[in-house]
């Protein structure tokens, strides 16, 4: 299911009326908001995975173990938390907080909420976005994963899914089916390669702005932690008859659930044809309001 038919389900509509209640907008307008704050996103997300660096950004955006927080949190949708998480998202998707304004501006426009509501939205819809991302693709991301040699653990044991806790240390269990659940153990497994990376160039220094994404071993309970330097570093491919580099498998992966799955070049395309006509449509509707 593509994130627009999620937006369209019967839970979709529920997640929308739960943002409407949390911000005290109209329901209606409130359909609409997150309807064009997740199209701009979609479209920050395809152009970022246009390159390896960006696939393995957004990696470990949907891959993070609290991604899906606001999204089983109605009550959490107006707090803090949930709007840092999704400053953070911006922060990778689009890394200008001049931008992320401008997309509210005219998100506001085009519904007739106040800008300064819309701006509200945009981390918490950044959220709830990346949390579908996640529900929807763990799966494949799981098995994708669990081919790369070395990356399931000694004894063919599984990758819990995002979220999911690490059995304590010399538990016995082979069974896929079976994923690991309980309170987290202080000698829980960490993940293969738990030595924190060298940062590659362009990389952000840790402590310094966007938060760390490599964290240090025993910071958290994400068995994907090493993921995202995995894929951006390249050379490692996934076996099988669908496998491929890791990177374009990951891209495909994201590529169905985003409703685009047409390239690279299809991509570049497409972006660039939703730019020209969002342009257009800016143009029309400035003429209209100045001839009023």
């Amino acid at each position: 299911m593509t994130i627009e038919n999620s937006l369209r389900s019967a839970e979709g509509q529920q997640l929308i009326s739960n943002v409407a209640s949390a911000f005290g907008i109209d329901e209606q307008k409130a359909a609409e908001a997150v309807q064009l704050l997740t199209d701009e996103l979609s479209a920050r997300i395809q152009r970022a995975m246009l390159s390896r660096g960006g696939v393995a950004d957004v990696v470990s955006l949907v891959t993070a173990p609290a991604a899906q927080r606001a999204l089983t949190r109605p009550d959490a949708l107006a707090t803090s938390g949930v709007a840092a998480d999704g400053d953070d998202i911006l922060d990778v998707l689009i890394g200008s907080k001049h931008v992320s304004r401008g997309i509210a501006q005219r998100t506001a426009r085009m519904t007739g909420l106040d800008p300064i509501t819309v701006q509200k939205l945009l981390p918490v819809v950044a959220n709830l976005m990346v949390g579908e991302l996640q529900r929807q693709s763990a799966p494949a991301i799981a098995k994708v994963a669990g081919s790369l040699p070395g990356f399931g653990g000694a004894g063919g044991s599984p990758l819990p899914l995002p979220g999911d806790i690490f059995p304590p240390r010399g538990s016995n269990s082979n069974s896929s089916s079976d994923l690991p659940s309980g309170p987290a153990s202080s000698a829980s497994r960490g993940p293969i390669d738990a030595g924190n990376p060298l940062p590659v160039p362009g990389d952000t220094i840790p402590g310094v702005g966007r938060r760390n994404r490599y964290p240090q071993p025993g910071q958290d309970d994400n068995p994907y932690s090493r993921l995202p330097d995995i894929v951006r570093r390249g050379g490692e491919r996934v076996p099988g008859p669908d496998g491929g580099s890791l990177e374009s498998v990951i891209r495909s992966i994201l590529g169905n659930l985003l409703g685009s799955n047409s390239g690279v070049v299809g991509t570049m395309i497409k972006l660039f044809l939703v730019r020209w006509i969002v342009s257009l449509v800016r143009r029309v509707l400035a003429g209209a309001l100045s001839r009023r």
